[in-house]
């Protein structure tokens, strides 16, 4: 373990009346308290195949597509968990315009959702089935990945005025070698996805041409980059090891690298703490780091169930996490 890194241990949740509920431990043996949360979700009872969680700011909620349970949407504070059911697979989710867009691999579609009445407004068919879905604000269109096509690439929706009316089809670009997971700047001008080989790709989305690729070290790409715009950093992700390598946002200079061990590698970042999280899974560590153009440096970590495919951060403070074995989320809280 690094010299200056802390560890903290797991709590458990207790369920009262049937109900979920948040609960604190106590300290542990080593003199730190933990402040780790369990979230259970309706509906989900065991191993459950998490993926893809994103925090929303606008509806201040954290979204876990549960795949065969529905979407959850979480409220990051109370833990409160509200279900929205009718998807055959719910795989991936993201946020636009107040709505919620879910890629059903199953069904092979995206779904439009609106999350206060809790009901699918429309639907449309995919080019197969959908890996991720993501919201590109700057062109207000979706974009859903297809690392597996043939060619592979990303599938463009575009999103009509009517919030009932479905997206309609705008096109299909090849990303080679990828895209694994897709990662938009605030403005969204800007995308990141990995190529399974083990290079990081900028692309501009309105051009939805490539402006850079890159090397990240390591032999294969997994997981969603990380993006620190303040900084002009990011953090590419491996298939192996854990491991994590930082580059510059702009130029692709490898900064720094980091392994933390275990299975493939699953990064994210937080503005609200200026922190870049990795968990590997397998793997039994998710650890807390810090960017600079300096290079990666270890300042926290805490332990997880060894099964968890899932990272993402709100903007209170939090970063969540999931058990697949017990089909729970987990909230800890960064300082």
């Amino acid at each position: 373990m690094p010299a200056g890194v802390t560890t903290r241990l797991l709590c458990v949740c207790l369920v009262l009346g049937g109900a979920p509920a948040l609960a604190a431990c106590g300290s542990a043996s080593s003199g730190v308290a933990s402040d780790a949360k369990v979230i259970e979700l309706p509906g989900v009872s065991g191993a459950t195949d998490f993926d893809d969680i994103v925090y929303s700011p606008r509806l201040r909620r954290v979204l876990v597509p549960a795949v065969a349970s529905g979407l959850d949407l979480i409220d990051p504070e109370s833990g409160k968990v509200t279900n929205i059911g009718g998807f055959e697979t719910a795989d991936s989710a993201d946020e636009g315009r107040g709505l919620v867009f879910v890629a059903d691999r199953g069904a092979q579609q995206i779904d439009v959702v609106d999350p206060r009445r809790g009901r699918i407004l429309a639907t449309v068919p995919s080019n197969g089935p959908p890996d991720y879905v993501r919201y590109v604000s700057a062109t207000n269109e979706l974009w859903v990945t297809h690392p597996g096509g043939s060619p592979s690439g990303i599938e463009v929706m575009s999103l009509p005025e009517q919030r009932t009316q479905p997206p309609e089809p705008a096109g299909f670009f090849p990303v080679d070698g990828g895209p694994e997971a897709l990662t938009l700047g605030s403005n969204d001008r800007l995308a990141y996805t990995h190529a399974l080989n083990g290079e990081l790709i900028a692309i501009d989305t309105v051009s939805r041409k490539e402006t850079g690729r890159w090397p990240i070290g390591c032999d294969g790409a997994h997981g969603f980059p990380a993006l620190d715009e303040a900084h002009r950093l990011v953090l590419a992700s491996c298939n192996a090891d854990g491991e994590v390598s930082l580059l510059d946002a702009y130029s692709g200079t490898e900064l720094g690298h980091y392994s933390g061990g275990g299975g493939t590698s699953l990064p994210a970042y937080a503005t609200a703490t200026d922190h870049f999280y990795i968990r590997s899974d397998p793997g039994e560590v998710l650890t807390t780091l810090e960017g600079s153009h300096e290079g990666l440096r270890a300042v926290d970590d805490v332990t997880v169930p060894a099964a968890g495919h899932c990272l993402t951060a709100d903007d209170l403070g939090h970063y969540w996490t999931c058990d697949s074995d017990a089909g729970t989320i987990l909230r800890f809280s960064d300082g």
